[in-house]
């Protein structure tokens, strides 16, 4: 599936747009432009061509100083098999099986176990002495994973490591208490209190994790 895809959508420039786009809240014309130094022209040609292929949605943004809205595209779904899944069709029937045979503390166990075999495994490539120096190394762990991560600093929440996919969406999506192992993996390997918050809308693939040093 991944190789088709990139096949049908395969031309110079095309990935650094769609990268962009799985990054943000969406964006026009203008402001992918100015973020490749690419000519308006250009990225509006291979905008029309996803738009058609219907791997971008676009909405209309108003122009807070008034006149004509801005054309804003998206990734839409049909872009979801570009980037990594860590878990298909059979491991998910394995943990549904599980839970119907020996119960919901079934799943709780297989998760907790992944998770912490997980957080072993950072825990041993992570490098840096400060939160910062970890998140970073984190960041960069998590999205050789698949994760698409980057640490931030926000002035009003702070150190943050921003995620803009998850591998592991389908099993968040039937078992959200995934997301509680996931926060804690991190909160351990980081050695700091972590805070999982999800955006409002659902529309866009954005998880940050808010860092913050144990209390003295």
């Amino acid at each position: 599936m991944t190789l088709t895809l990139i096949k049908d959508i395969a031309r110079p420039h095309v990935l650094d747009i769609i990268m962009l786009l799985k990054r943000g809240r969406g964006m026009s014309v203008n402001e992918l432009s100015a973020a490749l130094r690419m000519s308006y022209m250009g990225v509006k040609q291979h905008c029309i061509y996803l738009e058609r292929k219907g791997y971008l949605g676009t909405w209309l943004r108003p122009k807070t100083a008034g006149g004509r809205p801005e054309k804003m595209y998206r990734l839409t779904p049909k872009m979801n098999g570009l980037f990594p899944s860590a878990v298909g069709k059979a491991v998910l029937d394995m943990i549904e099986a599980a839970e119907a045979t020996m119960g919901a503390e079934a799943v709780r166990a297989m998760l907790a176990g992944w998770f912490e075999r997980q957080g072993a495994r950072y825990t041993g490539l992570l490098k840096g002495r400060s939160l910062v120096e970890r998140a970073q190394s984190l960041a960069k762990l998590r999205t050789d994973d698949g994760c698409l991560s980057l640490c931030e600093f926000d002035a009003h929440d702070g150190l943050r490591i921003v995620e803009h996919h998850s591998p592991l969406e389908a099993v968040g999506a039937r078992h959200p208490m995934a997301w509680e192992f996931e926060a804690k993996m991190m909160g351990q390997v980081l050695r700091c209190l972590v805070e999982r918050v999800e955006p409002e809308s659902k529309e866009v693939q954005r998880v940050e994790f808010r860092l913050k040093n144990f209390p003295e």
